[in-house]
């Protein structure tokens, strides 16, 4: 009953949304019977909408049937003192995007603008910058972080007095450990935002606006700016992948998130020793590989769309 109940919840949501796509693209293409079949086949030449309203019923499905059978029944059964693994892997989820953005918007700033001029103004300014990513990395990263949010730690416990709850103490050290993960994992992007600005720097357009006495911050903000910001928009998706697993690894081996905090790395690490029970405890280990999969899997799609909508040269005239 309870199933049914989400099946027709979920059935209900999607004809809304079939609805509303059906009245903007009647409204677009003047034509109330083309858009209604325009809805029902993919087009190599246009919005896949039969694709979209299909993953989007399942996905409505499958959000409705988790949340009313969690209002019941563990759905996802429970650790070793009793509590809702679902619950906890929801509740990572926060956890997983504040360090996945944190850390992106940490990280772009330097990246940015070190991999611009560099590219653009070489010389002495592309000497010292590549002296100082080729020096991080050539420390093996996850020791850097490890060492880096050792030390963040060993700060706050000194200075138990200025977190005075264990709340405060875990949003800082979540805090700390994005400022950590951003400052040591700029590298890559910088070094590939200095290899494209060396070859728009040639190009006839920027040629142009430097013959025409245009200065060097317009030209880095009109010309090179834009043209990089597809390729930037990518790696930053991507990377917001790799920041989650990070934060998964740092959480297992105890440098990561705190304790207390709901995360990914923390459900793995407390179902270690699940696993070795008998009868053998697997669902917590499930749940966070199962959510983690879904964002990591989001992200990475979200980033080959990005790309798409925001490249010039994919761009129509």
């Amino acid at each position: 009953m309870i199933l049914l109940v989400a099946l027709l919840k979920a059935l209900a949501t999607w004809l809304v949304l079939f609805f509303l796509l059906w009245i903007f693209l009647w409204k677009k293409l003047d034509s109330a019977s083309t858009a209604f079949r325009k809805l029902f086949r993919n087009s190599k030449d246009s919005i896949p909408w039969l694709t979209f309203l299909v993953t989007n019923l399942i996905i409505l499905i499958i959000i409705y049937s988790c949340k009313d059978l969690s209002l019941h029944y563990h759905i996802m059964g429970t650790d070793k003192i009793g509590m809702d693994v679902f619950y906890q892997g929801l509740k990572s989820v926060r956890t997983g995007l504040i360090i996945g953005t944190g850390t992106s918007l940490f990280m772009l700033p330097v990246a940015l603008l070190g991999g611009m001029l560099a590219g653009y103004f070489r010389g002495w300014v592309d000497d010292v910058i590549q002296y100082i990513y080729s020096t991080l990395n050539a420390i093996p990263s996850v020791l850097l972080i490890a060492a880096a949010a050792l030390v963040l730690q060993l700060y706050i416990t000194q200075h138990e007095n200025w977190f005075p709850t264990v709340e405060q103490r875990a949003d800082v050290r979540l805090l700390m450990l994005c400022m950590v993960l951003g400052l040591t994992n700029w590298t890559t992007l910088c070094r590939i935002l200095r290899g494209e600005t060396l070859k728009l720097r040639e190009a006839e357009y920027v040629l142009a606006a430097r013959a025409l006495g245009v200065s060097n911050l317009m030209i880095l903000w009109r010309h090179i700016l834009p043209n990089v910001m597809p390729l930037v928009l990518v790696i930053v998706v991507l990377d917001f992948s790799g920041f989650v697993l990070i934060e998964a690894v740092l959480s297992y081996v105890g440098v990561g998130v705190d304790p207390t905090s709901n995360s990914w790395g923390n459900m793995i690490n407390q179902a270690r020793m699940e696993l070795a029970r008998e009868p053998m405890v697997w669902w917590s280990l499930a749940t966070a590989f199962i959510l983690m999969f879904a964002l990591v899997l989001s992200a990475n799609l979200f980033a080959d769309k990005v790309r798409d909508a925001f490249d010039p040269k994919l761009q129509q005239i």
